[in-house]
């Protein structure tokens, strides 16, 4: 779950190559409005139609509940030219889990807690971004020039659909910055290029309010639903841009991939996938099968509005409802955000690893997936390291309706605290990190790489291990002209060309250093991507441990 991203959009504006709006750009008819690209870059000869209505404003009576498309047709040519994110919300750990991330990033440890807290004490608030509303259901789609004005169109171009991380409590379509070197590198060979759509979905409460007393009148993980009906936005409307509907590509990282999970097991597959392909990169979600952390959640939400119903919420300003988010994600347990996806009966029959697991999930779909090295870094509590107590509080806030019993197998036997090498790991942080990282991401790989084996489907997955390795590390290569730049140009251009052929031909065909990401096979091997010397490993997530994390079994 990727921390938050100070990403300054009018830096973008700055840049020379960008041509501002006019009537000389293309436009297109959805039916609901005209709208017209509000850019082209000259650079990658890409046109940006940025902030697409997909879906009613969800305020009012359409406040938690499923998204519902948009109705009527403007009048005039609409070219998103106001930017829009979801009203978004934080943790008060985040502070402390990136100086630790950094510190261990640095070869800083041990960890000087005291002095990271008077920096965070010192550290001034956190300003709202001007762009959050609640009117915040668009999408972006960049097109190749070349593709949008083919004039056959007969079978039209990959479509990436990219969906962002943040912990389900923040983030945004344009969190890292521009995906054009990435659409650049799907342009191989005959290939155009593909096209790029990037989603806004609720976050938060907004998103993900859920339990019985919400479902009497509203749906539970109405952010899932936003990226479903973005889905559908894409199935009725790419072909207009030049894009294949049958040739769909799903990505997210972190929440994003997590959300990518919950789409392939969407209703249990009962219903058919909208998307050919998907890649996820450390796929993240605190299972929550059980109906009474759903339910206290919707009470405190509602406790800290002074309602005492859903429709009462309904009829807040925004700026309550916002506020109130606020205050209840900041109190989040440790390495947690309170709102996620939640086992509803319905869109989420179950959580997706046991889904999976039986073969309730949408089949035959190509399946492209990673992880850091490091992922539970982050989200540690430094001061659980070598504290067995507040470590077992940790993993209780994050599941806190496991039963003693599993509880105490996961501490004394699945990770024992034994440091002679006979698991692995060798140290107190080794294990803490394990822990974290296995039974919120990690595992979460190895059920999907597993099961598309077993039915036969093209599968590729490596571990990102380049140093630091942490969670969200991999993402400035995958855009490297975003907020965090300076990446090894060789290890980005691989990173991109690994996906850009997995959207193009279903397969990753690059290669670095002689070594490329073999198909998942019953050998169960990944590419190590490693700085110096790329190599093939056993997957690390093919062990006794993922396989009971598959189990769910929480609560």
């Amino acid at each position: 779950m990727s921390t938050t991203i100070e990403f300054l959009l009018g830096s973008l504006a700055l840049a020379s190559s960008i041509l501002g709006n006019d009537s000389s750009l293309p436009t297109v008819d959805l039916g609901y409005q005209i709208h017209r690209a509000i850019s082209l870059d000259e650079t990658f000869n890409t046109y940006n139609f940025t902030n697409i209505p997909y879906a009613e404003p969800p305020l009012g009576p359409l406040r938690f509940k499923a998204p519902i498309p948009p109705r009527g047709r403007k009048s005039e040519i609409q070219d998103g030219s106001i930017g829009k994110i979801c009203p978004q919300a934080n943790t008060k750990w985040n502070g402390m889990g990136s100086l630790f991330a950094a510190a261990f990033a640095a070869d800083r440890l041990p960890f000087n807690y005291t002095q990271a807290e008077e920096t965070l004490a010192n550290s001034p608030p956190r300003a709202m971004d001007p762009r959050a509303t609640e009117d915040c259901l668009v999408l972006d789609v960049l097109v190749p020039k070349a593709v949008f004005h083919e004039e056959s169109k007969s079978k039209g171009a990959p479509v990436l659909v990219w969906i962002y991380g943040g912990g389900y409590a923040l983030g945004d379509k344009t969190m890292f910055g521009s995906p054009h070197d990435l659409i650049a590198a799907t342009q191989q060979g005959e290939n155009q290029g593909a096209i790029w759509v990037a989603m806004n979905y609720r976050l938060g409460a907004f998103g993900f309010l859920s339990g019985p007393t919400l479902q009497e009148t509203g749906t539970a993980n109405a952010g899932l639903h936003d990226q479903r009906l973005a889905l559908e936005w894409v199935q009725e409307n790419i072909h207009k841009f030049g894009g294949d509907p049958d040739n769909v590509t799903l990505m997210g990282i972190s929440a994003g991939g997590g959300s990518v999970m919950h789409q392939i097991t969407a209703y249990g597959g009962l219903k058919p996938a909208l998307f050919r392909q998907a890649i996820t990169q450390s796929s993240a979600f605190v299972p929550n099968p059980g109906t009474q952390l759903q339910e206290d959640a919707f009470n405190d939400f509602l406790s800290l509005l002074n309602v005492s119903s859903l429709e009462e919420a309904r009829a807040l300003d925004s700026a309550t409802l916002i506020e109130a988010n606020a205050k209840q994600i900041a109190e989040a347990p440790h390495g947690t955000f309170i709102f996620g996806p939640t086992v509803d009966g319905d869109f989420v029959p179950g959580v997706p690893t046991k889904l999976i697991l039986q073969g309730s999930y949408s089949k035959g779909i190509s399946i492209l997936s990673s992880h850091m090295s490091h992922e539970g870094i982050f989200f540690i509590d430094p001061k659980a390291i070598d504290d067995e107590t507040l470590l077992r509080q940790q993993l209780r806030n994050t599941f806190p309706h496991m039963s003693k019993r599993n509880f105490d197998f996961v501490f004394d036997t699945l990770y024992s605290p034994t440091y002679d090498g006979s698991y692995p790991y060798k140290t107190p942080l080794e294990r803490a990190e394990l822990i974290i990282a296995e039974s919120i991401f990690i595992c979460n790989q190895n059920s999907m790489l597993k099961s598309a084996m077993q039915q036969g489907t093209a599968a590729f997955g490596y571990q990102f291990s380049i140093p630091p390795a942490l969670h969200g590390g991999d993402q400035p290569y995958i855009f490297p002209n975003g907020p965090f730049p300076d990446v090894d140009p060789t290890i980005s251009k691989f990173v991109q060309q690994t996906i850009a052929s997995f959207v193009n031909n279903g397969a990753p065909s690059e290669h670095i250093a002689g070594v490329s990401i073999p198909p998942y096979a019953t050998n169960k091997s990944v590419l190590n991507l490693v700085s110096d010397s790329p190599i093939i490993i056993p997957d690390p997530t093919a062990n006794e441990r993922c396989a009971w994390w598959h189990k769910a079994l929480y609560s």
